[in-house]
């Protein structure tokens, strides 16, 4: 270990003992001394490395300016390399008339690339919603947060309801979009709390590929106040551990496999994981009992269940359900936070028809 390497990580460990120490007896005794403290832990303590000794002494020091300072980039939190820093990352109608958009990084022409996206997806469907998904999402570019803003604001795109998805991966000029959409009441907010990182950073990159990202100054848009320094929080809460959040945000449609931290995949909302049946689903498992009635020889409780008359190449009528192929289901959203914000848009988009 250099001497230069041992200074910095004395200087580090040193700022957070120091801190610790006032927090834990609030006396204005001086701090006990790095190597004797140093030597102890690295003799004494099973495991203890000079590598794990050193991220245990830069993370206490990282964790004494919550949300002003930060580590971006290493195995535990490559969202933006995973992103490949692409602004649009996902677009797709859910459900026939929920028009989907998810952000990736928030930078350069993201306004333009929400706005084209949606008119490709609104060609031949007329959306009843936008679901703007920040989760994972991240940035530095306070301005195109602004554009972006100004474009569902000023329904630019959208006539229906708003639905913006967060969690504690929302960060940087994304996390700024979402408190702008907030701060205008342009739509609902749902997920868990965001990281706390509103603001305009500056990053350094760090030897081990790591980037360090410091604050700068607090986002402003229009000339108005600064954006609230802090987590925001969701209007609809929906807790879902942070593996199976990632897995779901993946593939909203598969369930993550059970694991020793969620066995059951459950969580305390449970609705979004029912299980939403359709009309065809309706009929069909009512056919099933049906068929079920006339080999068991009950009397049925409701009446025949006909279709119109199916012809086929014979000219006979086909309307047997064991003739035909059985419709295949279509695909349930397992993921809960996608699944709340979809039946709020068609739950709304209902209630808004006109009554005749």
């Amino acid at each position: 270990m250099t001497r230069h390497f041992l200074g910095l990580f004395a200087l580090a460990l040193t700022i957070w003992l120091a801190t610790a120490s006032a927090r834990a007896a609030d006396t204005t005794n001086p701090a006990p001394d790095f190597k004797e403290v140093y030597d102890l832990l690295r003799t004494n303590l099973a495991g203890a490395t000079d590598d794990n000794l050193n991220r245990a002494a830069v993370e206490g020091l990282l964790s004494r300016f919550p949300g002003k300072v930060s580590l971006v980039g290493g195995a535990a939190d490559g969202t933006a390399i995973a992103q490949g820093r692409m602004a649009l990352g996902k677009s797709a109608v859910v459900e026939n008339n929920v028009a989907y958009l998810r952000v990736g990084w928030v930078a350069g022409n993201l306004a333009d690339e929400l706005r084209a996206a949606y008119r490709a997806l609104t060609t031949t469907n007329n959306a009843a919603g936008i679901v703007l998904d920040l989760r994972f999402a991240d940035g530095d570019d306070a301005a195109a947060a602004q554009a972006a803003a100004n474009l569902f604001t000023s329904k630019k795109i959208g006539a229906g309801l708003l639905v913006v998805l967060v969690n504690s991966k929302t960060r940087g000029a994304a996390e700024s979009l979402a408190a702008a959409l907030r701060r205008a009441d342009a739509g609902l907010i749902i997920g868990s709390p965001t990281a706390g990182e509103a603001a305009t950073f500056k990053e350094f990159p760090l030897r081990n590929g790591e980037r360090l990202r410091i604050v700068m100054t607090p986002v402003k848009f229009d000339h108005g106040p600064a954006v609230p320094s802090g987590s925001l929080q969701p209007d609809i809460a929906v807790t879902v551990s942070a593996d199976d959040e990632r897995a779901f945000w993946e593939n909203p449609y598969v369930s993550p496999a059970p694991t020793n931290k969620s066995p059951d995949l459950v969580t305390n909302n449970l609705l979004p994981f029912v299980d939403r049946i359709s009309e065809a689903d309706l009929v069909r498992h009512r056919q099933e009992n049906m068929k079920r009635i006339d080999l068991l020889n009950l009397p049925k409780p409701w009446g025949p269940v006909r279709e119109p008359n199916r012809i086929n190449k014979d000219g006979k009528d086909d309307n047997s359900a064991l003739s035909r192929t059985a419709e295949a289901p279509k695909p349930v959203l397992r993921d809960p936070v996608l699944a709340r914000a979809v039946d709020l848009i068609k739950g709304l988009a209902i209630v808004r028809q006109p009554r005749h």
